[in-house]
């Protein structure tokens, strides 16, 4: 029976034993497992982001037309004499021969010169100015008409409207609105009544400027017509 338990302790040892080693290898490396997870979640390195660097481009200007083409050389065909030397013979005068040598000579013409014009020669004269029109009448500002005027209707009853008496009493103020045109001679041609003062008193304020006398307006030297609005005031104090 002693012998029998023996055996049996003999074949039990070996299987704890191999349990037991087990169990331990396990844990190790578990172990060594987990503390290398750890330690390579703890010491994580923060990488710093790229640096971007952007470099702008200063746009260039466009290149310079090219210049324009030169005019193409000019040739002219010029004679040259040579002369063409003959030996005498005893006694005998012999007149040297003239013998007409044909050159051809470049001629580039002179720089800044004018398209189309005759090499050595001189430019064409300008274009004429433009004509000016001395029919249709310029508007011009009241102010510059009222310097041209020669009549005075202030100082010269001649050419002053009369106003009738019922329109004299203190404190009366009208106004009318008259567009005169002159011509490029001087003389009143029209006047017309762009805003009544009063329907008795219109005719014989265009009655009175058709009488009035200007100076002509030039341009160039060129008189030409004009017109112009005028405000002719009635005030009484």
């Amino acid at each position: 029976m002693a012998f029998e338990a023996y055996l049996t302790q003999n074949k039990t040892k070996p299987r704890i034993a191999r349990a037991l080693t087990g169990t331990i290898s396990l844990a190790f490396h578990g172990g060594l497992i987990i503390a290398g997870l750890v330690y390579s979640f703890w010491h994580v390195d923060v990488l710093s982001p790229p640096t971007v660097t952007v470099t702008f481009l200063q746009a260039t200007p466009p290149p310079p037309p090219p210049p324009p083409p030169k005019k193409k050389a000019a040739t002219k065909t010029k004679v040259v004499a040579t002369k063409e030397v003959v030996q005498p013979r005893a006694n005998q005068i012999v007149q040297p021969k003239v013998k007409e040598e044909r050159q051809e000579e470049k001629d580039d013409g002179v720089e800044g010169g004018v398209e189309g014009g005759i090499a050595g020669g001189v430019a064409p004269p300008p274009p004429p100015p433009p004509k000016i029109d001395t029919g249709t009448p310029r508007m011009v500002a009241p102010g510059i008409a009222a310097t041209q005027l020669l009549t005075n209707p202030a100082t010269d009853a001649r050419h002053r409207p009369q106003i009738p008496e019922q329109f004299n009493r203190p404190g009366v103020k009208m106004f009318a609105l008259i567009k005169i045109c002159v011509s490029k001679e001087g003389g009143v041609t029209s006047a017309k009544i762009v805003k009544s003062m009063d329907p008795a008193i219109d005719p014989l304020l265009t009655a009175k400027i058709l009488t009035w006398q200007y100076r002509p307006i030039t341009i160039d030297g060129n008189a030409v017509p004009f017109c112009y609005s005028l405000r002719y005031d009635h005030q009484v104090q």
